[in-house]
């Protein structure tokens, strides 16, 4: 890792890491150094009045009892918004393309034994082992194509009789006498062809539907049940984060034309209900991307869906009428329905790891949690009533209170960052504290960032006074870590840092280790004439080929060129005859 004092902060990992296995707690290594990282550079709970080349062994012992407590209280706010962020980091549940490869790679592990068995049958198979044959064929079509329970024996019994209608006996015999890698391909296109067909005759409101599988069924109940989650959730966590910012507002004036704050209660006090605030949006933000990517595959499946019928439609017209089909002119449709089949499997599955997401991040938000927000806000009301005067604060004294603490954060780097949902001017005065924004307006032409304000003073404001404004924003985000998780902007301060150094290449090699001609075949006779020790002698060479080469010319010369009149039709005597 790159980090300056990074000696400091393995040490303080370790004994994080020594406390939590004393406690028989799970430790993973790669979340201990990204907590470590990220809560340094916190004003609150990190160590920035600490010199780390120099380090306190008072505030490094606080700070690790800080983040050990953090991880046995379920209510702590930072150590959820550190959780949330983790998961979603690494919660690869969340894109399709990595659900289909998993549950792929997973189910061809499972049907390799099945698949080895089925192949490993000889050419002089006997009546007995080709029954076997036949039914390990039916369990492989049932599972590869996840058509229900591989043990139910009526599914069996209907897969056996679409089994019979491709495939007979004597095809079984030609099928042991083909090479292994065209039986595993003809295995998978038959069990597609079978598969296609058993949908089809299930499909409709005439199907077994105690016994083969009905996707679209469970796809429908899959939905709505995820969209009144999801809904539910959110209209949830709404209601949790306004009233934590209405308590806050309640206790807030903010004076444009006097340029002035007025509060109630202590802004440290405030901040105690905002940690709650950033926790529920930061959770809100992390189920609108989970919804976004369900929406996502939701559309996918709509698409799905429709070629689902439009392939069962062509069937129906094809067979429609007909007493004998060739076999080349309907397979290919319940292959086709097969592959679809499997498609629609696929989103199910995808819809299933949202879900499983989605209750992973919202049990970091316990009812302790939700229950000591409410508390803290009727102590922060409490407390404000014994208060009758409001104190007040000029809003440059605000800014300038982060002034002295360092940051690794550009400003630049906001442009990544939506904060356009809370108004900045009061993140900037009271150093983090979130209010709804009403109004948005981009302040600088040259970087591509708008802000939120909660009305055109406040904008005014934050025009007039840009640089104070940027200043003091910057650092009230990126010195408070739950800001800058909920901003998603954690990755730009300690990316690089949690990455390995990479190794310098060495600056001098060994002499014994160059070579400087390569004998290539060692029958020839040594060839030393354009060898040399000397590189020098190289530059010279190539000065002279270059010379030889500028000197060089492209005319032709001929026999008309030479000056010679009519040389085409002309004949003259050599030498011999004018004797």
């Amino acid at each position: 890792m790159s980090h300056t004092h990074q000696k400091a902060l393995d040490d303080i990992c370790r004994s994080i890491e020594s406390q939590l296995e004393e406690r028989d707690i799970e430790v993973d290594r790669e979340f201990i150094a990204f907590v470590v990282h990220l809560l340094i550079r916190d004003v609150r709970l990190g160590l920035l009045r600490t010199d780390l080349s120099k380090p306190s062994t008072c505030h490094i012992r606080a700070f690790v009892n800080n983040v050990v407590s953090g991880f046995l209280d379920d209510t702590d706010t930072t150590m959820a918004n550190l959780r949330l962020s983790w998961i979603m980091k690494k919660g690869h549940g969340i894109k399709l393309s990595y659900v289909r490869e998993q549950y792929e790679k997973d189910y061809q592990q499972q049907l390799k034994r099945l698949i080895d068995d089925i192949l490993q049958y000889p050419e002089t198979c006997s009546k007995v082992q080709l029954d076997q044959l036949f039914s390990k064929m039916q369990v492989f079509i049932v599972a590869t194509n996840h058509l229900g329970c591989p043990k139910n024996h009526v599914l069996l019994k209907l897969t056996a009789k679409a089994l019979h209608s491709v495939i007979g006996r004597s095809d079984l015999q030609n099928y042991v006498l083909k090479k292994k890698y065209h039986r595993q391909e003809y295995l998978k296109r038959l069990a597609d062809t079978v598969a296609g067909i058993v949908i089809y005759n299930n499909d409709g409101p005439d199907g077994d539907r105690e016994n083969v599988r009905n996707i679209i069924g469970d796809l429908q109940m899959a939905q709505a049940n995820t969209n009144a989650a999801f809904d539910a959730a959110l209209e949830r966590l709404k209601e949790l984060s306004s009233r934590c910012q209405t308590a806050i507002s309640e206790q807030l004036q903010f004076d444009c034309k006097e340029t002035t704050l007025y509060y109630g209660v202590a802004l440290a006090q405030l901040d105690r209900i905002n940690q709650f605030t950033i926790t529920f949006n930061m959770l809100m933000r992390c189920l609108v991307a989970l919804q976004s990517s369900y929406e996502h595959t939701t559309y996918l499946l709509s698409v799905e869906t429709g070629r689902y019928d439009c392939v069962v439609a062509k069937i129906n017209a094809t067979l429609a009428m007909r007493t004998s089909i060739e076999s080349e002119l309907i397979f290919p449709h319940f292959v086709y329905l097969a592959k679809v089949w499997a498609n629609l499997n696929h989103y199910f599955n995808h819809i299933v790891e949202l879900n499983k997401l989605r209750e992973h991040v919202e049990a970091q938000i316990t009812s302790g949690m939700v229950q000591r927000s409410k508390e803290t806000i009727a102590e922060i009301q409490e407390l404000a009533k014994r208060h009758s005067e409001m104190r007040k604060c000029s809003f440059n004294q605000r800014m300038d209170t982060l002034k002295k603490f360092q940051t690794d954060g550009n400003f630049c780097s906001l442009a990544q960052a939506d904060i356009q949902e809370f108004c900045a001017l009061a993140m900037a005065v009271t150093n983090g504290l979130l209010l709804p924004a009403k109004v948005v307006r981009k302040l600088c032409m040259n970087v591509d960032i708008k802000f939120g304000f909660q009305d055109e003073t406040y904008a005014r404001i934050g025009e007039l006074w840009f640089e104070r404004f940027i200043t003091a924003l910057r650092q009230s985000i990126f010195n408070n870590a739950n800001l800058v998780l909920l901003f998603q902007l954690d990755h730009i301060l300690i990316a690089k840092e949690l990455q390995p150094v990479p190794a310098e290449p060495p600056k001098t090699k060994d002499f014994i280790g160059q070579t400087e001609m390569v004998v290539t075949n060692d029958l020839k006779p040594a060839n030393w004439i354009n060898v040399t020790w000397n590189a020098w002698d190289y530059h010279r060479e190539t000065i002279h080929l270059a010379e030889i080469r500028k000197r060089q010319t492209r005319d032709t010369q001929s026999m008309i060129t030479y000056g010679k009149r009519n040389a085409q039709n002309q004949t003259y005597n050599v030498r011999h005859h004018l004797r």
